[in-house]
C-alpha cells in the first residue's frame, strides 16, 4: 500500500505543479539578485536643476530600495559615480559596494525603521539596526557616514505620502 502511494506520487507531482497557477509578486521581483553583473547596471546622473522636494522624494526612494524593498537596481540608479564612502575600511566608489548590495537583501520593514531628510543640510538619513548617513548633491547620493549617526527629529522635510521618524 505504502509503494502504491509513493507511486502515485510521484507521477501526480510533476502534473500538479505544471498546472498549479503562477502569480508574480511585485515585491519578490523588487528583490531581484544581480549579482551576476560586475558592476550596477546604472548609476544616478547629477542634475543642478533637482529641487529639494524632488531630493527629498528620491531620499525616500532610496531608503525604501536600501532599507525596506531590497532593490539593488534603484538604490544603485540615486548614487552618484564619485560616491565618497567614510566607512573605515571601505574605498569611495559605487563599485566597492556593490557586492554588498547587489543580491537585494532587506535590512527592515517601513514600522521597524525611521528616514529623515533634512534640507538644511542636504543629508538623508535611514534607521534601522544602525543609523546611515547620506549627502545628496545635485539630486544623487555622493557621500555616506555610518558611525555614530542620529536622525535630526526635527529638521526631517515631510513629503505628503510618507511617515517620517
Amino acid at each position: 500500500m505504502r509503494l502504491l502511494s509513493l507511486l502515485a506520487a510521484s507521477v501526480l507531482a510533476p502534473t500538479i505543479g505544471i498546472t498549479a497557477p503562477v502569480t508574480h509578486d511585485d515585491a519578490l521581483l523588487k528583490r531581484e539578485n544581480l549579482c551576476n553583473l560586475a558592476s550596477p547596471p546604472a548609476l544616478c546622473q547629477p542634475d543642478p536643476s533637482v529641487t529639494v522636494e524632488q531630493t527629498a522624494q528620491r531620499a525616500y526612494d532610496f531608503y525604501r530600495a536600501f532599507v525596506v524593498d531590497g532593490d539593488p537596481r534603484k538604490m544603485f540608479s540615486l548614487i552618484d559615480s564619485s560616491y565618497i564612502q567614510h566607512h573605515p575600511g571601505y574605498a569611495s566608489g559605487p563599485q566597492t559596494i556593490w557586492s554588498i548590495f547587489c543580491s537585494g537583501s532587506k535590512l527592515g520593514t517601513e514600522t521597524g525603521t525611521a528616514w529623515c531628510f533634512d534640507a538644511s543640510t542636504n543629508m538623508s538619513y535611514a534607521q534601522y539596526s544602525t543609523t546611515d548617513r547620506w549627502r545628496w548633491v545635485d539630486g544623487c547620493v555622493h557621500e555616506h557616514w555610518d558611525q555614530g549617526e542620529t536622525i535630526p527629529k526635527d529638521k526631517c522635510y515631510k513629503l505628503n505620502t510618507t511617515r517620517t521618524y
